[in-house]
């Protein structure tokens, strides 16, 4: 995550100096695009203020960063009457698999999605966190030429000396590519993961995901800032219902990734004798999918409080093995 930040900010400072929900008409109607644009423009509203990106050439632009996993960053400079750098909107996205919704707020790596900032002229930024909910981009145009859509996003100080958050909203976009831009006709079936859940009544959705077999076993694990999700299971041998538990051999732990056991008030869930399920719906070598649910007790020493109730949990993971 934070070789990726880094690369944003590197872009960022880079073009400072440059220049001086929609819909898309090109949009097919069957999941395609046909490279209508609605000209270049970058616009929102921040902290309840007008926001727009400048349209002198090269202070609205996309890039392709990655065109195997789907990788694109978007970029809009705002420039002071005065023709000072006001403000510079970034948004990193990967494993873009075509038009749709994605999250803000995830690691942009191994979840489908990605993250944004909002970097001052002063030098401060404010960045979108690993909640896996910081926010949402719909992409209605995807050409070699363009990227077009809609977002909205909290982000929160991260450096430079900022404060508090920027809450952007009503977000628009239409960029031109920069440079050769080949748009994947489809992705490596092991990237591009979704983890999602309602813990205790309340959304969950992993910013971080990670996936794998074994020669024995099958593990999954989805992180964000508030609670982490380990299950670790004998492999299955295909598609079906299968039993989780803190078995031998077996784990199905929840805690919160900012605590050391026994501090913080979401640490630690799972012991012997918890009950659970997943059933995949579909399993091969390079991704699984499908849901699961359980009800984890607190662990003995830990600030637990009461059970943890894991419904709604649903799946769609790379997989890497060896």
């Amino acid at each position: 995550m934070r070789r990726h930040l880094a690369f944003l900010a590197l872009v960022l400072t880079s073009l400072a100096a440059c220049g001086g929900g929609t819909t898309d008409p090109g949009d097919d109607g069957n999941g395609g695009d046909n490279g209508g644009t609605t000209g270049t423009r970058m616009t929102a509203t921040i902290d309840g203020q007008a926001w727009s990106a400048s349209t002198i050439a090269g202070n609205v632009i996309a890039l392709q960063f990655n065109a195997v996993s789907g990788g694109y960053i978007i970029i809009g400079n705002e420039f002071t009457q005065a023709g000072g750098l006001a403000n510079t909107m970034g948004i990193t996205i990967n494993n873009i698999r075509g038009l749709g919704t994605y999250p803000l707020g995830v690691d942009a790596v191994s979840v489908a999605g990605g993250f944004a900032s909002v970097t001052a002229g002063a030098g401060g930024v404010w960045t979108t966190q690993i909640s896996g909910a910081a926010g949402s981009i719909t992409i209605t145009a995807l050409t070699p030429t363009h990227i077009a859509g809609n977002f909205n996003f909290t982000a929160t100080a991260t450096s430079g000396g900022a404060a508090g958050s920027r809450v952007v909203t009503n977000g628009v976009f239409d960029a031109p590519f920069q440079g050769n831009v080949s748009i994947p006709t489809s992705l490596p079936d092991s990237v591009g993961s979704v983890m999602t859940a309602t813990l205790n009544g309340t959304a969950w959705n992993a910013a971080i995901i990670a996936a794998g077999t074994s020669a024995t076993h099958l593990s999954l694990s989805g992180i964000n800032s508030s609670q982490t999700l380990v299950v670790t299971m004998p492999r299955p041998a295909g598609t079906g219902t299968y039993p989780l538990g803190n078995n031998p051999g077996s784990l199905l732990f929840a805690w919160d990734p900012n605590a050391v056991a026994p501090a913080g008030a979401r640490c630690c869930w799972g012991v012997v004798g918890d009950v659970g399920s997943i059933t995949f719906t579909s399993l091969t070598t390079t991704r699984a999918r499908g849901s699961f649910g359980a009800v984890l007790s607190p662990q003995p020493g830990t600030a637990a409080t009461g059970l943890l109730v894991i419904t709604n949990g649903t799946f769609d993971v790379g997989l890497f093995h060896n």
